[in-house]
């Protein structure tokens, strides 16, 4: 192990996590010692605020340490986004080794300082004086984060060392082994088993954000799920399902409308309140059109445009009786596309948006520079707030970001389940929810169990885009070598030219002169060397690195 174990004892509370209502509207305590912490219950509570901070908001960068994010998505590291400019080559190129990994900084960063405060939190908080259950509560709750935060970390390295006791001394027993994945995946899901026991199904408005008995089952199911246990997978799902307690929303576009953050189909959520003081981000200023003001970051490919059916056959568009024109290629889809897409000719705050040749949102003209303009022909749309103000210095954008949603649910219990038994009633039934939901028709009967595979991995797809999934979906289907390598799937953009005269449009699906690598080593990024090469170190490299 490492000195990242040995901390201080807990000394100061330092509140950080300001938000829109709530556990995140706490009154500031500005420095106390153990003594007075631990034998006060309201500061006790109000100290759970800090490791509800250490929450990775996908908006808001950097990924506590790690260069990952940079104001845009994780997407950007799949076939679903493309970025103009050379911001993630060391990801693309896989020009980097256990030396200079883009993922040190993560290794490195205040996850492994909450993992002991979290275990010191645990084994203390019993005795704080004061009302037993609230403390239940709060136990519950932060083996809920540590959790979260050992999921987080192995999703990027593998399984880690099983640590739940605070070290604090410097010696050989501060180092520990790998756990196997098994060991790890079993830590995890009893940790979560345990939490979700404890903690409620809901809370008032003034708790909006803290963990709930549904969020532990969520992410016990999505671990499940990551680890091909189909049947455990898919028993959590169900008694998610059976709790009754969530529900999709009548359109996919209000779930993310950020005047609508505490919707019944949301599970947890990063909070975010749009004050530069407390909890904001700047989504909106990386990511709208650079004509808006924004700078054009996350861009959506057309290998995902593609992925788009048709809404009335509910066929995919490579379909030859789906219904597809490839001269009208935005006419009749998924409506989930024009929910997702900003694409030539769709409405964008007050004008039609002009992704053709010599077109306002193809133009590098005043402050606006070559890096923000869309090298694929479409800018993303999910997400955004059109009400935002640019030219307010002190604009923030304040979308939460949704870690687990009902949606997801039905999916993973539709992919579970089908890996389990097959294709049955209640697969059907999961993934037609979505679909109704979205407004496509229902999935065609008789399909085989790969042909349901199949579609479910197009439904995850298309519901969780931008989302964070597709990156952890493909890399779990093991099938990233050949999806997230230019060699075998390039990226590809839409070239639109308009005449002049005319006004008639001609689309041109073409590549873009981008290369990304990926091998069977970047499964899993590197442990640093530094890490490796501290006397007593037990921790193995990963393989190929």
């Amino acid at each position: 192990m490492n000195n990242r174990y040995i901390f201080i004892g807990i000394t100061t509370i330092t509140l950080l996590f300001g938000s829109c209502k709530n556990v995140l509207d706490i009154k500031p305590v500005d420095r106390v010692n153990d003594l007075v912490l631990w034998s006060n219950q309201d500061m006790v509570l109000n100290y759970t605020a800090n490791f509800y901070a250490q929450m990775q908001s996908g908006f808001s960068g950097p990924h506590l340490g790690s260069s990952i994010f940079t104001g845009n998505l994780l997407s950007d590291l799949t076939d679903d986004a493309e970025v103009n400019s050379t911001v993630y080559s060391a990801y693309w190129n896989g020009a980097y080794d256990a030396s200079n990994s883009p993922l040190n900084g993560l290794w490195n960063s205040t996850r492994w300082a909450y993992i002991r405060r979290a275990s010191i939190f645990i084994s203390k908080v019993d005795a704080v004086p004061g009302d037993a259950s609230l403390n239940n509560r709060m136990k519950a709750e932060i083996r809920f984060l540590r959790a979260y935060y050992y999921f987080d970390l192995m999703n990027w390295f593998g399984p880690l060392p099983i640590i739940t006791e605070a070290q604090n001394e410097l010696d050989e027993s501060a180092f520990v082994a790998k756990a196997t994945k098994d060991q790890f995946t079993d830590f995890l899901v009893n940790e979560l088993t345990e939490a979700a026991a404890a903690l409620p199904a809901t809370y008032g408005t003034a708790d909006w954000g803290r963990a709930t008995k549904g969020a532990a089952l969520a992410m016990k199911g999505r671990i499940q799920l990551y680890a091909g246990r189909w049947a455990d997978a898919a028993a959590t799902e169900k008694a998610i399902i059976d709790l009754k307690a969530y529900a999709l929303q009548n359109s996919y576009s209000a779930v993310f409308a950020n005047n609508n953050k505490m919707n019944t189909e949301v599970i947890l959520s990063v909070q975010a309140n749009g004050d530069r003081a407390q909890r904001y981000h700047s989504f909106d200023l990386y990511n709208q059109p650079p004509a808006f003001g924004g700078r054009g970051g996350t861009l959506p490919t057309q290998n995902l445009v593609d992925e788009y059916e048709m809404q009335a056959t509910g066929l995919p568009i490579t379909n030859a009786l789906s219904g597809y024109n490839p001269q009208q290629p935005y006419v009749g889809r998924d409506p989930r596309f024009a929910a997702t897409v900003l694409y030539d000719g769709a409405t964008f705050r007050g004008r039609a948006m002009q992704l053709y040749n010599g077109g306002q949102d193809l133009t590098v003209s005043g402050s606006i520079i070559a890096g923000w303009i869309t090298n694929t022909g479409y800018y993303l749309r999910k997400f955004t707030d059109e009400s935002i103000n640019f030219a307010d210095a002190n604009a923030a954008s304040s979308q939460n970001w949704i870690l687990f949603r009902y949606a997801e649910v039905l999916l993973n219990y539709a992919e579970a389940q089908n890996e389990a038994v097959g294709p049955d009633a209640s697969v059907y039934d999961a993934v037609n929810q979505v679909r109704k939901r979205a407004g496509m028709p229902n999935l065609p009967t008789g399909l085989s169990q790969v042909d349901m595979r199949t579609a479910i991995r197009h439904e995850r797809r298309i519901e969780l885009a931008f989302e964070d999934a597709r990156y952890w979906d493909v890399k779990r289907w093991k099938l990233a070598v050949n999806l997230f390598s230019t060699a075998t799937n390039p990226i590809k953009k839409m070239e639109i030219v308009r005449d002049p005269v005319t006004g008639v449009k001609t689309y041109t699906v073409k590549n873009v002169t981008k290369t990304r690598v990926f091998q069977e080593k970047h499964y899993l990024f590197p442990f640093p060397n530094t890490e490796l090469s501290k006397p007593g170190n037990k921790i193995e490299q990963n393989n190929g690195w």
